[in-house]
């Protein structure tokens, strides 16, 4: 007997895209223009977004994920600063509305700490859920890379409009986590190793080498007599040594490479403690 398919669906997501197309502005008579919305309209178009998931996915069950609500983030305790550039950030009217509308008819819920993306990752690689089931992760974040399986990104269809459904490996979710890890996110607020973006860090993951400091002088020119350091490869490495010596050729350490990865890391089954509701923070191992 075939097995089912299951979407484990980032519920954050679409609340908000339904949210954010429901969002309306009107102009006062003294020229001011304000925002309105319209509950019924943005619960319309999310039945009709998750009806339509549902549809072209031909998925036999949807369950639906949420960020817990709670400040506590445990990210938090790894980078104070992770999300604080969102502080000042003006969400949809509908946006709160929206979620407790999945929690009420679409029985959406949440992990105590820990963000949608995280409670999809520990689903999506939990060999004990829905065992024999194609389980598919959709929603609309470059980190779900990070995730191994069968994966769906809102709006990522082929030329004849037919969803693209993609998988990734264990090891494509491995380097796709140092290059974030790399490459930071300005999204999120935390900064990844200074002057490396996100093309330049996939190159170091594909191609490990180890950068070592030599320390040379200027031979000519108005600097004549200065001394320099210059960072030449040592040859091939893990990939996890060839981040830290990224950082420190930026000036820093691995103290600030394991921070940016712990942050950069969705978690995976074992990842989370679900009688303690800790997190199991990320360590390098051999890859």
């Amino acid at each position: 007997m075939a097995g089912r398919t299951v979407l484990l669906v980032d519920g954050d997501t679409l609340a908000f895209r339904a949210a954010s197309a429901c969002q309306h502005t009107v102009e006062t008579p003294s020229g001011h223009i304000e925002y309105f919305a319209r509950r019924w309209e943005g619960e319309a178009v999310l039945d009709n977004i998750i009806s339509r998931l549902k549809t072209r996915l031909r998925a036999d069950e949807m369950i639906f994920f949420l960020s817990c609500p709670s400040a506590d983030n445990w990210r938090l305790k790894v980078d104070p600063n992770y999300k604080s550039n969102r502080k000042d950030s003006v969400r949809p009217l509908l946006l709160e509305p929206l979620k407790e509308y999945l929690r009420a008819n679409y029985e959406a819920n949440h992990v105590a700490f820990i963000e949608a993306d995280d409670a999809l990752g520990i689903w999506a690689t939990d060999p004990e859920k829905f065992p024999g089931d194609r389980k598919i992760v959709v929603g609309r974040d470059k980190d779900f890379k990070t995730i191994p399986g069968d994966h769906y990104q809102l709006l990522d269809d082929d030329e004849n409009g037919e969803p693209n459904i993609r998988t990734w490996t264990k090891m494509d979710g491995i380097k796709a986590h140092y290059a974030q890890a790399l490459a930071g996110d300005a999204v999120d607020g935390y900064p990844g190793c200074p002057g490396i973006g996100m093309t330049r860090a996939l190159k170091i993951v594909e191609e490990p080498e180890r950068l070592v400091p030599k320390e040379g002088v200027i031979t000519r020119g108005p600097n004549k007599g200065k001394k320099v350091t210059k960072w030449h490869s040592a040859g091939p490495c893990s990939i996890w040594e060839a981040v830290v010596s990224q950082y420190e050729k930026a000036g820093q350490g691995e103290a600030e490479a394991l921070q940016n990865a712990r942050v950069a890391k969705i978690l995976l089954h074992g990842d989370y403690d679900f009688e303690t509701h800790t997190v199991n923070l990320w360590v390098p191992s051999d890859d």
